[in-house]
């Protein structure tokens, strides 16, 4: 029995590795097709988001009234861009009316600036928002007696945040890891990824100095913008599995180191997170859909101001098509220029 399993391994490991090769050629041959293809992805989001305001050495809870918003995909060959908005047409957001109206715009991209190392580019902004916590606020200010029921708006309030992330596959390349950025690429094979990101966000909370409160509007000509920037190193791992009928499954989980500061002030934390996505679709090659839920949370509680827990929820369809001959050709130039 002690020479069998040593004599099966030897056995085994060669078809391991034709197995291996076998998809790698599977894979090139997809990629050198695919570069003739323009992927598009069209689908809708619903966001769960919070922001923190101190006040008094407590934090307060600001949120968008839109949930619901439009997100789409574009890629084609290494460019890979998605931007998302609520257009009125849809209809798709049911704005309470003593929580305002808010307005999301979305814009990003991806690319890899080597095969084990990729760049992700993202600006989001939401106008309009509302105090979740205005009770407790009004409680702080006139006593615990206060019992009148609303919420403290702001219709001209602007989030603006720039975010970036720098990641490096310690087990994988850009091969095995494009699939999991969204749906433009086609899964075609079972994946394991280990990473290590550097995340950072520089974010501008402006324009709060108009308030609406119980159908009366305030203005405060102290208007200046806070500004905090965020740092985080996240490392983690991801799998994809492809399931018959060109089904398939990918999670991925990253516990975070998180810093953050406020710009200007003396107010800073050290803080821990983690951030995890989870998709299930059907991709056939030509048309596809999924659907999947992501979460960012950062140590949630009322004594941490960057405290957050965001839920992004997402379904989408999609289908590729066969770029035209003159792009393709000076995409070819573009190309031989980078290689």
């Amino acid at each position: 029995m002690k020479v069998a399993i040593p004599s099966f391994l030897f056995f085994f490991f060669p078809l391991i590795s034709f197995a291996q090769e076998v998809n790698d050629e599977k894979t090139d041959h997809y990629l050198e097709e695919d570069k003739k293809k323009i992927s598009v992805v069209g689908g809708l989001s619903y966001l769960h988001n919070s922001f923190g305001l101190l006040y008094e050495h407590k934090v307060f809870r600001l949120r968008p009234n839109d949930a619901f918003y439009t997100e789409f995909f574009l890629r084609y060959r290494w460019v890979d861009v998605s931007f998302s908005f609520a257009p009125k047409l849809t209809h798709i957001n049911n704005d309470d009316p003593e929580k305002g109206k808010s307005k999301y715009f979305n814009f990003g991209f991806t690319f890899f600036l080597a095969p084990k190392i990729r760049q992700y580019v993202y600006f989001s902004q939401v106008k309009g928002l509302y105090f979740q916590d205005t009770k407790e606020f009004m409680r702080l200010l006139y006593g615990n007696d206060y019992n009148e029921e609303g919420y403290l708006q702001f219709p001209d309030a602007k989030y603006r945040s720039f975010k970036g992330e720098t990641t490096y596959l310690w087990v994988g390349n850009k091969k095995d890891y494009r699939s999991f950025n969204n749906m433009t690429y086609q899964p075609l094979k079972d994946v394991f990824v280990v990473s290590t990101g550097l995340f950072y966000q520089y974010n501008i909370l402006s324009d709060i100095g108009k308030t609406v409160y119980l159908g009366e509007t305030f203005s405060d000509s102290d208007n200046s913008p806070s500004k905090d920037f965020r740092i985080a190193l996240r490392s983690g791992g991801g799998i994809q599995k492809k399931i018959k009928n060109n089904w398939y499954a990918i999670v991925e989980v990253y516990p975070e180191l998180y810093y953050a500061k406020l710009v200007g002030e003396n107010f800073h934390e050290f803080n821990v997170g983690i951030f995890s996505n989870a998709r299930i679709g059907y991709d056939n090659g030509k048309w596809f859909f999924g659907g999947g839920a992501q979460l960012s949370w950062v140590n949630s509680s009322n004594e941490n101001f960057y405290s957050t827990t965001q839920w992004l929820f997402r379904a989408g369809i999609g289908f590729r098509f066969n770029s035209p001959t003159f792009v393709n050709r000076n995409f070819d130039k573009i190309d031989n220029i980078l290689k």
